[in-house]
């Protein structure tokens, strides 16, 4: 008796298709910024990351002590000095809203990348934390395998998947000073 192959059907190569898109497009956008960040696009950048969210991602790390903003970034902000927690957490904010902007980026970019060398060195790790979340730490080129990696959040809002969060280790903070 001869047997008959099934053919799948078309919703299960759909619903393939779509799983493959979901699962990709934290990587999408990834390349995305990359390129833009090559490519000097600033048009790009402001629609693959929530600037707002990332500032405020970086208010939170510097309020908390996780990270500082170097000596001469939060000197620029006021001539006063600081003399409290809570005035050197409004002069950090103040220069996280300042610095924390697609052209910034292209210049600390710029600055850390000769022409034409990739922005990341290497994905040390990736992982979906919910349905609508996507975290990945990367190598940035000139890091030692000791140093922490850049840690990175995104998530699918509006249909496509945007950057949200970024965690920077404060000799990345330092080093992107001393070069910009």
């Amino acid at each position: 008796m001869p047997r008959f192959r099934q053919v799948p059907s078309l919703s299960l190569v759909a619903l393939a298709l779509l799983a493959a898109c979901y699962a990709g497009g934290p990587f999408v956008t990834l390349w995305r910024i990359g390129r833009a960040l090559e490519a000097g696009d600033v048009a790009v950048l402001q629609g693959a990351i929530d600037w707002n969210a990332v500032r405020q991602g970086l208010k939170d790390d510097i309020t908390e002590g996780l990270i500082g903003l170097p000596p001469q970034a939060l000197a620029s902000g006021t001539a006063l000095p600081p003399f409290g927690a809570g005035f050197a957490s409004a002069l950090a904010a103040t220069a996280v809203d300042r610095d924390v902007t697609p052209e910034a980026l292209l210049r600390v970019a710029g600055a850390r990348n000769p022409a034409g060398a990739a922005p990341f060195a290497a994905i040390v790790g990736a992982r979906f934390t919910s349905p609508l979340e996507f975290e990945l730490r990367l190598r940035l080129p000139g890091q030692d395998a000791g140093e922490p990696p850049l840690h990175l959040r995104l998530a699918l809002r509006a249909g496509g998947w945007r950057l949200v969060r970024v965690w920077i280790p404060q000799d990345l903070m330092d080093l992107a000073a001393a070069r910009a």
